[in-house]
């Protein structure tokens, strides 16, 4: 058995291209919004292990001939989880598609919130749901690929 492919292994299997948009702010410093214990040392590994600072990597690329917003994620980042960071690019990424009227893909591959960050992660969730919604009612596509 294989392990999963990494964010930028996965973007790599899908775009004949890809460029990085700039990375939206992280979360706080230190042990995070909430003071999980460990939680600043918990990130760090998680950085060394995948060689990404969050969850996610999003840019825009061609699949299949047509460009779109590609938001992957990075599942050896903390189990792909959600957190204020992948909160705050995931949005950028969306602003960025209604702004070039671009279509959004999301290779998809994440464990859920992220507990280190407690309500301040789980609202993340609803913070997405409306950039989806966003990005619908300006007539854009988006297509959700479920990874492993």
């Amino acid at each position: 058995m294989t392990a999963p492919a990494s964010a930028r292994e996965a973007l790599a299997l899908v775009c004949d291209d890809f460029t990085e948009l700039p990375a939206a702010e992280g979360p706080s410093a230190g042990d995070g919004p909430i003071g999980w214990p460990g939680y600043d040392r918990t990130r760090a590994a998680a950085a060394t292990r995948s060689g990404e600072s969050e969850s996610v990597v999003c840019g825009t690329g061609t699949v299949g001939g047509t460009r779109t917003v590609l938001v992957s994620f990075e599942f050896g980042f903390l189990g792909g989880s959600i957190g204020e960071g992948t909160g705050a690019r995931i949005a950028a990424a969306h602003a960025h598609a209604r702004t070039h009227r671009l279509p959004v893909t999301v290779l998809l591959a994440t464990g859920g919130s992220r507990m280190h960050e407690g309500m301040r992660a789980l609202v993340q969730l609803q913070r997405l749901a409306g950039e989806s919604a966003r990005t619908r009612a300006a007539g854009l596509p988006q297509l959700a690929v479920l990874r492993d």
